[in-house]
């Protein structure tokens, strides 16, 4: 665990701990138009769940596709694109459809919502989101 100091971070979470219960586990702060949020700890499947749901809200299509063995993250370039990387943690191929248009970094080929986004087994895709 870290010792976090919160100099006016929100603490998001803290430990009941006789000694380490005086240093925040997770703190967050608005930076700019975004947040930054620090874990010091390394979170159970539950508290991590809890914690990803909160930074990064249901309501995000492409997050309503991501079941197991299938996972989505996303990040924002500077130009303000929105990036996702759609990984298949699996043996197995399987394909998700695509919430919305994209077009993959790598290949250059596009879908449009709706298309099926194949994924090889242990495979990945960067998908730009189309404005």
């Amino acid at each position: 665990m870290d010792g976090l100091i919160a100099e006016g971070a929100e603490v998001l979470a803290s430990y009941e701990h006789p000694h380490h219960g005086r240093w925040p586990a997770v703190v967050t702060a608005k930076h700019g138009a975004g947040r930054i949020t620090t874990v010091g700890t390394v979170p159970g499947p539950a508290f991590a769940r809890a914690l990803l749901s909160w930074l990064v809200p249901l309501d995000d299509d492409w997050r309503r596709i991501a079941v197991q063995p299938v996972t989505v993250l996303s990040a924002t370039t500077r130009q303000g694109r929105r990036v996702r990387f759609v990984h298949n943690w699996s043996w197995e191929p399987t394909s998700v459809p695509a919430p919305s248009a994209v077009t993959d970094a790598v290949s250059g080929v596009a879908l449009i919502a709706g298309d099926a986004v194949a994924l090889g087994a242990w495979d990945v895709k960067v998908l730009v989101e189309n404005d």
